[in-house]
């Protein structure tokens, strides 16, 4: 009788593991998320032409990889981008901003893994780096992205260099 006790615990027990496991799947919340909230190509579906800018110098950043206190913060000062000058059109902007903004992490769209990916921002930081991100830091912490610099891949924010089917060398 002992023994049939403690394997219906051991069952039940399993049961509730396995359920929360399920749970975590379905909402995409598992703790130990490898990818992005969302795909990096094409990453930004919907959106406008006048974003198409923005890849004309580097790659175009999924909008759900940084909230859009973020995108507004890195679009307002676009005489410095990063130490470039990347003036575009304030129509454009305007457009490019609307997306980012509406379709970021922490806008109305937003999934429960996106928001997840985000918690461990704090509510008054604004990354203006999507490799700032404690996520990305986290994803990230075992590679040694010194050797980047001299190579094709030039930086850790070429995210395609290593998040597609064809690797740069």
């Amino acid at each position: 009788m002992k023994l049939k006790s403690i394997l219906q615990r051991l069952a039940a027990g399993a049961a509730g593991v396995a359920l929360l496991a399920a749970v975590e799947a379905a909402l995409c919340v598992a703790r130990s998320d490898t990818e992005p909230p969302g795909p990096l190509a094409p990453g930004n579906a919907g959106a406008p032409a006048e974003l198409k800018q923005c890849g004309d110098c580097h790659m175009v950043f999924p909008s759900r990889m940084l909230p859009s206190r973020s995108w507004t913060a890195i679009l307002s000062a676009m005489d410095n981008h990063f130490g470039e000058d990347a003036d575009i059109p304030k129509k454009d902007l305007d457009a490019i901003r609307d997306f980012l903004t509406s379709h970021a992490a922490d806008s109305p769209g937003g999934t429960v893994r996106e928001r997840h990916y985000l918690g461990a921002i704090l509510p008054d930081s604004t990354p203006l780096r999507i490799t700032a991100t404690p996520w990305w830091n986290q994803v990230h912490a075992d590679f040694d992205f010194d050797g980047t610099k001299h190579s094709k891949v030039k930086s850790a924010a070429n995210c395609l260099a290593c998040h597609n089917n064809t690797r740069v060398q």
